[in-house]
């Protein structure tokens, strides 16, 4: 099972729960699939964000040549200095989800809307992803080219990243002034740090990217839409119209 359907299912058991008393080990199924990924607090010093704006990926999905039945999946992802919103809508779905993080306070807010006037809320102290995974933290094979192209009328440069489980070919906008290597890691969710090493110096934002598994049998193709720097719609952050509940911090297992 894929590290994402591991934690769509861990998610979905503590919204259908009962919040008070749910006692799903999260780390439990993590570490049952053996992908050295663990949820621990985080209690990382704040540094803001260096992203201020907002725009949409629209991702189409493919699997063994296929595309996928809800693709493609649209995902939005509001930037303040302080906060991140992550708002997912999939075709031929009613409800929404939004995730909001507050990098600065360490909470984070996951809002669900069934569509048909039920809005609720859950507040969780905010979590990070670590894994101990050797393989997670190697820098693998990071390259930008001379080849370029104009999307939008941003001049992009072709950068390629290669490692055990891809290839990952996305064209950087050159005159986009955002730190690729600082923003991928607000937004990461696989505790690999995204490279690090690698990326330091990578310059530009990607208005389009391809990543295709080693094994070739998916394929995800990007594209960057509505892209808006500078300043953001502060309405991503509100709860108005949700019922929020605060739960405690979940068992985590060793």
């Amino acid at each position: 099972m894929k590290i994402t359907h591991l934690l769509s299912f861990a998610t979905a058991a503590i919204l259908l729960g009962n919040p008070a008393t749910a006692q799903i080990d999260i780390n439990a199924i993590l570490q049952q699939n053996g992908s050295g990924m663990q949820l621990v607090p985080d209690t990382d010093p704040f540094t803001p964000n260096t992203f201020v704006g907002s725009f949409t990926m629209e991702m189409h999905l493919f699997e063994n040549g296929k595309e996928q039945e809800h693709s493609p999946a649209n995902t939005t992802i509001h930037s303040s200095a302080e906060k991140i919103a992550i708002e997912s809508q999939t075709p031929g779905v009613k409800e929404k989800m939004r995730m909001i993080i507050d990098q600065k306070e360490k909470w984070q807010y996951m809002l669900m809307d069934d569509g048909a006037g039920t809005r609720m809320a859950m507040k969780t102290r905010k979590m990070k992803v670590v894994n101990d995974n050797p393989d997670a933290h190697l820098a693998g094979d990071v390259r930008m080219t001379d080849e370029t192209k104009t999307i939008d009328g941003h001049l992009c440069k072709k950068m390629t990243a290669t490692d055990s489980s891809g290839t990952w070919i996305g064209w950087m906008a050159q005159d986009i002034d955002v730190p690729f290597h600082s923003f991928m890691k607000s937004v990461s969710s696989t505790g690999g740090d995204i490279h690090d090493d690698a990326l330091v110096g990578v310059h530009g934002f990607p208005l389009e990217y391809e990543w295709t598994s080693t094994d070739g049998k998916e394929r995800v193709q990007c594209t960057i839409r509505d892209l808006k720097m500078g300043s953001v719609d502060e309405k991503a952050f509100s709860l108005e119209g949700y019922q929020v509940m605060e739960i405690p911090t979940l068992p985590m297992g060793r």
